[in-house]
């Protein structure tokens, strides 16, 4: 055993764990995996627009789909394995219309849908395979309200960036900026998070995404921020507590080595405080639970990419990997639209 795998093993070895390295991703990736039988109990139809597969909407949210055909002309085709839109919603428009009045409705009642409390008018993109500019928007077949996507279980995006500075020579020779979430956050307040981190607004693309997020969340100038390195991505499909909410979602990950008289501050009302930990304090962290689940998995992606973790100090290093990199069965954008950026 190197100095390097002493060294890590004996700090983590410090304070008791309460999860391994591998609960922390099955709590991000929580889907039962095929040929799980957890699949048989769950109680899932497709949602598909153009014949392809986008998503997945639990069956107690077909009477509410069945309720709002009734009051306006009917939106959705029902049957007792697919939610599919009637023909007559055929183009982006109509399609994402349709969803925004329903979902307007909904929201007013968050006794059956708790998850709109968050709304955060801002809408993510579903794509399809087929990119035909007549029926499409930015290559999306239709968009959603943000916090609405578990409802339907489409596919979202996000940027996550790692802020770091280094210490010495060899790669594990790194610090990390960790961010503390504020209080006020409507999802896990005051979990540690990612230097920065957002999701992709539909309109925007992943590296305009991180330069804006640096300034809003960190106070990370644009000239700054504009040396983040595209590093690979995470993927996870999570299940909610319930079993009738599914989030598949890809991060896209940077890096950002920062400059050791550089200090992010905080800038918006996401963030509450920043500190510069060494990679014994992100591990010990990750494995008392207190960081938000896909943003431990990002600190775990960069530890594995800077050989802080390997294969002779984690025995659950092969499936760690794997698991980091979900495939998601649902199309993304083969074009990153950018009509919303400023020039």
């Amino acid at each position: 055993m190197n100095a390097h795998t002493t060294t890590f093993a004996m700090a983590t070895d410090s304070v008791q764990p309460r999860w391994t390295l591998l609960d922390i991703v099955n709590q991000c990736d929580s889907f039962p995996y095929a040929p799980d039988p957890r699949l048989d109990q769950l109680s899932f139809l497709d949602f598909v627009v153009d014949d392809i597969p986008v998503g997945r909407i639990h069956s107690s949210l077909v009477p509410h789909l069945t309720a709002f055909n009734q009051n306006v002309r009917p939106v959705f085709d029902i049957t007792g394995r697919s939610v599919s839109f009637m023909p007559w919603l055929s183009d982006y428009d109509s399609r994402s219309g349709a969803i925004a009045q329903m979902l307007n409705e909904w929201r007013t009642d968050l006794n059956n849908f708790s998850c709109l409390s968050g709304w955060r008018d801002e809408l993510y993109g579903v794509y399809t395979h087929i990119n035909d500019p007549a029926t499409t928007k930015g290559g999306a077949a239709l968009a959603i309200e943000r916090s609405a996507c578990g409802l339907f279980g489409v596919h979202a995006y996000g940027v996550h960036l790692n802020g770091f500075v280094r210490t010495g020579p060899k790669p594990w020779d790194v610090q990390l900026w960790i961010a503390r979430r504020s209080l006020t956050k409507p999802t896990y307040p005051g979990l540690l998070d990612n230097m920065v981190a957002g999701g992709m607004g539909f309109g925007h693309s992943p590296k305009y995404t991180v330069i804006k997020e640096c300034m809003e969340e960190a106070t990370v100038p644009a000239d700054i921020a504009v040396n983040a390195i595209p590093v690979g991505t995470i993927s996870y499909t999570k299940l909610s507590k319930n079993a009738k909410e599914t989030q598949p979602e890809t991060q896209i990950v940077y890096d950002l080595e920062l400059p050791k008289d550089f200090t992010p501050t905080p800038c918006d009302t996401e963030v509450e405080s920043f500190r510069l930990w060494s990679m014994d304090q992100v591990i010990n962290a990750i494995r008392q639970g207190e960081f938000k689940p896909n943003c431990a998995c990002v600190c775990i992606h960069f530890m594995i990419r800077h050989a802080v973790l390997t294969p002779e100090n984690e025995p659950d290093y092969l499936d760690i990997v794997h698991r980091l990199h979900r495939r998601v069965e649902y199309p993304g954008p083969k074009v990153w639209p950018t009509f919303l950026e400023a020039p």
